[in-house]
């Protein structure tokens, strides 16, 4: 009588493999700790890249997930966290410091021109990059941009070309502050 070695059957399901999220909003997006799901995928960054964390802050949670995932593929990158209003985006602020924070200019209750200026105004916020994703295109809302503080300022919908190339640049220039 031979005995047959069968390995035990892989689940195909692979999600159970995944942490949670370390917070969720009320609008039930969390706070994806990157580094985390790239340990359970055996998916590890190079050693000499810092992981910085994002705070993106804007009212559409379908926008908020696709800047998530673009921002996902870069490995430095360790936290995303989401803000769906310009207060919530200053408590979180106050709360956790930010390495790179994308503000979308039309939201309810305080713009993203005062959140970013309000930002500005914190010490711990003086020379972070604040990047204004927004459908506003015009010459004069992107002067209003800079005014208020922002380091750069995207329009939508964002092409993905010239946003990597932007996100590189700004992942080079917080290396560069570390170091």
């Amino acid at each position: 009588m031979s005995q047959q070695n069968n390995p035990p059957p892989e689940s195909k399901d692979k999600t159970d493999l995944l942490p949670k999220p370390n917070s969720v909003l009320s609008s039930g997006i969390g706070a994806l700790n990157l580094h985390q799901v790239m340990e359970a995928t055996s998916a590890s960054p190079p050693l000499n890249k810092a992981l910085y964390s994002a705070l993106i802050v804007d009212d559409n949670a379908s926008f908020q997930k696709l800047l998530a995932l673009s921002l996902s593929m870069h490995p430095q990158i360790g936290v995303i966290d989401f803000a769906d209003n310009g207060e919530n985006a200053i408590k979180k602020a106050n709360a956790q410091q930010y390495d790179l924070i994308f503000i979308d200019a039309m939201m309810p209750g305080i713009d993203g021109y005062e959140t970013c200026a309000r930002l500005r105004e914190m010490p711990e916020y003086k020379a972070t990059p604040i990047i204004m994703v927004t459908g506003l295109d015009s010459h004069s809302d992107e002067v209003k941009g800079i005014i208020a503080g922002t380091t750069n300022y995207v329009t939508k919908p964002v092409q993905q070309a010239p946003f990597k190339e932007l996100l590189a640049r700004v992942l080079t220039l917080l290396e560069y502050k570390k170091d």
